[in-house]
């Protein structure tokens, strides 16, 4: 299930998404707080395939919470209790950049090694934030069942995702990381 909202950072799912439809047999269903059509950062206009009350995470391995302005400005907060139902399922939820701001605020960073993109940043945009000492300077981190990322982190951020389910073995994990870090090696995808 991956979260839309008008100013969405379209950049930051974007490798996440087209390597989960390209490697594996996830379907994303994109939601909005309402449904209808979204504009993002972008500039794209998206219609979204479902309202936020038809999301049940039952139905999901995964919450996608992509960063954007929005979060900063305290907007999608009402998104919050399906969230905290994703987490009480043990469902995977990934938030990158902004986004992770709504988990520092609801205190599912708290005992878990996370990122975001600084912990100044953490501690103004969600005061309420009580991670600190588990906060480390990472790209993106992977711990219990939430990932997070900074903002630049859309590589990793995308690929940790990968590696939560299993998308891609190792050696293929290797070769495409490169890849799209360095713009190298695309013969070792294909041997």
């Amino acid at each position: 299930a991956l979260f839309l909202f008008d100013t969405y950072a379209d950049w930051e799912p974007a490798l996440a998404v087209a390597g989960l439809n390209q490697y594996s047999d996830f379907a994303i269903e994109t939601f909005s707080l309402k449904g209808g059509s979204i504009l993002s950062t972008g500039g794209l206009e998206v219609h979204t395939g479902a309202a936020m009350e038809n999301i049940h995470p039952e139905n999901y391995e995964l919450l996608l919470l992509p960063g954007g302005a929005a979060w900063e400005e305290g907007q999608n907060r009402e998104i919050a209790p399906l969230v905290r139902s994703f987490a009480e399922q043990n469902k995977t939820i990934a938030a990158i950049c902004a986004a992770t701001t709504l988990l520092g605020e609801m205190g599912l960073l708290d005992d878990i090694s996370h990122t975001s993109n600084s912990l100044t940043y953490m501690q103004y945009y969600a005061p309420s934030y009580k991670g600190e000492h588990h906060y480390s300077v990472q790209p993106a981190v992977f711990a219990g069942n939430i990932i997070t990322a900074n903002g630049a982190a859309m590589i990793e951020f995308a690929f940790e995702i990968f590696r939560a389910f299993s998308i891609v073995d190792e050696q293929m994990f290797a070769a495409l990381f490169e890849l799209y870090k360095s713009g190298g090696m695309v013969n070792k995808i294909h041997e």
